[in-house]
């Protein structure tokens, strides 16, 4: 069976993001806390930060080539961490409001104007939309939620896959 362009997309994330947990640039998040999801929530999760990886919205028909399409797919990063309605941080787990904030930050520089690879390879580019910084109804819930949406732009044959 082919894999679904985006569904790939959401894999290449969910690897680039892993390995800059693993390189340093995503201090206090864990490799492990990193999921693709239908939907993003934190549903049946038990460890706490950890970041969803889901579809939103619906895919944009673009201009193509002769040949080519070019479609948008919009994906949708949340981070997520317990936050028991701390204004300073998080003294609980050492983890303070700047953190969360470079967590923001680094995944936006993450993908910003990038190609994702190495399993989308019709991938063009990637653009970075702030969806929300503090979500007030997860505050309100004890969690921090903040949340990215990355547009993958991406150039696909006109053939319909085997499956």
């Amino acid at each position: 069976m082919a894999d679904a362009v985006v569904y790939r997309a959401m894999q290449d994330i969910q690897s680039a993001i892993q390995g800059a947990i693993t390189g340093g640039t995503l201090v206090g998040l864990s490799s492990s806390n990193v999921f693709i999801q239908k939907i993003a929530t934190d549903r049946n999760q038990q460890n706490f930060p950890f970041v969803t990886i889901a579809p939103i919205g619906e895919e944009l028909p673009a201009t193509g080539t002769n040949d080519l399409d070019t479609v948008v797919y919009k994906i949708l990063v949340a981070i997520v961490n317990n936050d028991n309605q701390d204004q300073a941080g998080n003294a609980a787990q050492g983890i303070g409001f700047e953190q969360e904030l470079q967590w923001k930050q680094n995944i936006r520089r993450l993908f910003h104007m990038k190609q994702l690879g190495p399993l989308t390879t019709e991938s063009v580019k990637t653009t970075v939309k702030s969806l929300i910084t503090v979500d007030p109804s997860a505050w309100y819930a004890n969690l921090w939620l903040c949340a990215i949406e990355i547009d993958a732009e991406c150039r696909e044959v006109r053939t319909q896959d085997a499956s």
